[in-house]
């Protein structure tokens, strides 16, 4: 029966699914028996399974049989070993992405020479050591120890025959960046340039400062440059080593010897002591004294200083006499009403206070308040005198801390902050000079000629290498023998007498034994600069005595006990007002040693021309319009020297020698002990090294003067 409404494939769909079944199964068996056997790949062949694993085992008998043989070719290579560049390349390639791995401290370098057997197709980058930074100068002035001048001939000529052998020097003082330095070395150059190996350069140390000066000259500008290589009649380390390197003398274990004692010792290289001297203000570094200086201000400081003292003094004396009246006034006696001090009387018949009472209250209230008011000003007077640098209970400078040397050094290319100093004792006096420094340091390439370009050989000749100069110092005047200051002047004209010749007040300082002396002079036109100047009573010159071990020392003069510094073993001094012995020890008998003057002539070749009134820039009202102007010129001179009283004063080398004076007044004094030299322990007996500078002394117990 047809199915109504049903399609033919609808009704037939069942067979026609079998029959496609069954021509697929017939398909497959066709393919099977019909067509290829199945095969696999192995080494780009195809084979049959059971033939799938021949190759392997054919490959596996080569193998063997190369293990067996007993006569191996070597490959064909050119001029560089395959295999060794291909250990570079491992040796120099990153093993991971440089960006993912961590830091884990500082990065090893291979000597090229290593790899590459001889270097002569490698340059290298030549590293200049960057410069220091901008110093800091000061000027000195002392009086030698005798005893240096035994054997030091250029010293000797420069301060003459006799004793006192006083001496003005220049200290100039500079840090250093080591970590910059180290950074210049680990740099790479330009294409093939190459950094310097590590082991080359990682022992790198500070050899010392050289220093540059030059002088100014009358026009103002800055003469020809004139280097300074260390203290006279002294060699330093670094040019010993370029004589023994130029007499084929130094090979480059040597060098790096003195490299490791430069940091042991670092101090000696870094910052040698100054010549030792027998009197004189303690020397300071130079940051320290022009601090010092700057703290103390001129003469316009110490004139307010003083009148604050002077004004300190009365109003402890007005309060002084308030107490008193107050006291009198029953304010004083015990505690009462209002404050005075007083019990009460009580009142009187009928109620009424007594007058006497409230009339004596009004004055001890009155009396009150003026000792508060007096207490108020002196608590602003001592503020004043601090912030000014004096002591309001003496009116006197407040003394600095002495200056001791705590600087930690570390090896120079992990030393951001390297201290360095060094002192030049052929200035001139009353000079101006300026300075920059070099960093001395031992070279890298000293002695490597053979793993070097040709033109890069001339760089290993020399020991050491130099920075690259500073920038120039500051000007600085030179502490002078003999200098004048205009205190004040007066062009003659008006006053209450009518007019009067013109004059002018001046302060003349002159340079002896240690310390400046100062003495006081009014001019009038015509007159020379010439006066004298006091010298403290007993004041004595060291007598020259055998010592023990040998040699000559000073037999220390009255009022001069400061330590013999480094380099002396047994010292005799002469204590005022007692006998010789070791240093530090007291005695009985007077004190001995070689007389000097009472005065000591204060001279120059300059007089005073004119005095005048010339009138000044005001910038507010109450300002002054008008200074004395005081002219002076020096004999057989064509020019003239201006002086004004109120800015003469007001410079650091007036500072300097004002200070000076003040501290040698007191010298002579007894003290009550005496203060023990400094003495660093020295380097091994390197020729030209610190151990051959006897002449170093500083610190306390040794000389030098305020910077200037």
């Amino acid at each position: 029966m047809k199915l109504k409404g049903v399609g033919f494939f609808e009704a037939h769909i069942e067979k026609l699914l079998l029959g496609l079944m069954v021509a697929v199964a017939a398909g497959v068996v066709v393919l099977q028996f019909a067509g290829s056997p199945n095969s696999v790949s192995v080494r780009n062949q195809d084979l049959p399974p059971a033939r799938a694993y021949d190759p392997v085992e054919r490959r596996a008998q080569e193998i063997d049989a190369q293990m067996n043989a007993t006569n191996i070719g070597l490959p064909e290579v050119g001029e560089r070993a395959k295999a060794l560049a291909g250990l570079e390349d491992r040796v120099r390639s990153s093993v991971s992405v440089r960006p993912r791995i961590a830091a884990l401290g500082r990065a090893a370098a291979i000597d090229d020479a290593l790899l590459e057997g001889q270097a002569e197709d490698v340059e290298y980058v030549v590293v200049t050591p960057p410069a220091p930074t901008r110093p800091v100068v000061a000027s000195y002035a002392g009086t030698l120890d005798p005893t240096l001048l035994a054997d030091n001939e250029d010293l000797a000529t420069i301060v003459g025959p006799a004793q006192p052998f006083d001496l003005v020097t220049v200290s100039v003082e500079t840090t250093y960046d080591g970590t910059a330095l180290e950074s210049a070395f680990r740099q790479s150059g330009q294409g093939e340039v190459r950094a310097l190996p590590f082991n080359w350069w990682s022992n790198v140390q500070a050899f010392g400062l050289q220093l540059e000066r030059q002088e100014q000259m009358a026009n103002g500008s800055w003469g020809s440059t004139t280097v300074i290589n260390g203290l006279p009649g002294q060699k330093s380390l670094f040019e010993t080593l370029q004589e023994e390197a130029a007499a084929d003398n130094l090979g480059r274990d040597q060098l790096a010897s003195d490299a490791r004692g430069a940091f042991e010792f670092a101090a000696d290289y870094r910052r040698p002591l100054p010549l030792r001297t027998i009197a004189g203000p303690e020397w300071k570094p130079p940051a320290v004294a022009k601090q010092e200086l700057a703290a103390s201000g001129g003469a316009d400081t110490r004139n307010e200083a003083q009148r604050l003292y002077q004004e300190r003094g009365t109003q402890l004396v007005r309060k002084e006499t308030a107490e008193k009246q107050r006291e009198e006034a029953g304010g004083g006696q015990r505690g009462g009403d209002q404050g005075t001090g007083r019990g009460p009387r009580g009142p009187r018949q009928g109620g009424d206070p007594d007058p006497q009472d409230q009339t004596e209250n009004r004055r001890v209230q009155a009396l009150t308040r003026q000792i508060e008011e007096i207490d108020r000003r002196i608590e602003q007077i001592d503020a004043q005198m601090l912030a000014l640098g004096y002591d309001p209970e003496t009116g006197a400078p407040i003394e600095s801390e002495g200056f001791s040397d705590t600087t930690v050094d570390a090896r120079l290319l992990e030393d951001s902050q390297a201290r360095l100093w060094a002192h030049d004792a052929t200035a001139q006096p009353g000079k101006t000079y300026r300075y920059r420094t070099r960093l001395v340091v031992n070279n890298p390439m000293f002695g490597r000629e053979p793993v070097l370009l040709d033109k890069q050989k001339p760089l290993a000749a020399s020991p050491v290498t130099f920075s690259e100069p500073s920038a120039w110092s500051d000007a600085v005047v030179v502490a002078p023998t003999t200098a004048f200051f205009l205190s004040s002047a007066t062009d003659g004209r008006g006053g209450g007498l009518g007019p009067s010749e013109p004059s002018a007040s001046i302060e003349v300082y002159t340079f002896y034994y240690g310390f400046y002396r100062r003495a006081t002079l009014t001019l009038r036109p015509g007159d020379l600069v010439a006066a004298e100047a006091d010298l403290p009573a007993d004041l004595r010159l060291p007598v020259l005595a055998a010592a023990e071990g040998g040699g000559e020392q000073p037999q220390q003069p009255a009022g001069n006990p400061r330590g013999p510094g480094r380099g002396v073993e047994e010292a005799i001094v002469v204590q005022p007002g007692g006998r010789q012995g070791e240093a530090g020890q007291q005695g009985d008998d007077a004190g001995q040693g070689e007389p000097v003057p009472d005065e000591v002539p204060a001279s120059m070749d300059v007089y005073l021309v004119d005095v005048t009134i010339e009138p000044v820039q005001t910038e507010g009202l109450g300002d002054r319009t008008s200074q004395a102007v005081a002219y002076f010129s020096q004999l057989g001179g064509a020019g003239l020297m201006r002086r004004v009283a109120t800015s003469d004063r007001t410079g650091e080398l007036y500072q300097m020698l004002s200070k000076s004076a003040e501290e040698g007044r007191n010298q002579g004094q007894p003290r009550a002990s005496l203060e023990g030299p400094v003495v660093r322990e020295r380097p091994s007996d390197r020729p030209g090294g610190p151990a051959q500078a006897p002449a170093g002394g500083g610190g306390k117990g040794s000389g030098g003067g305020g910077g200037g």
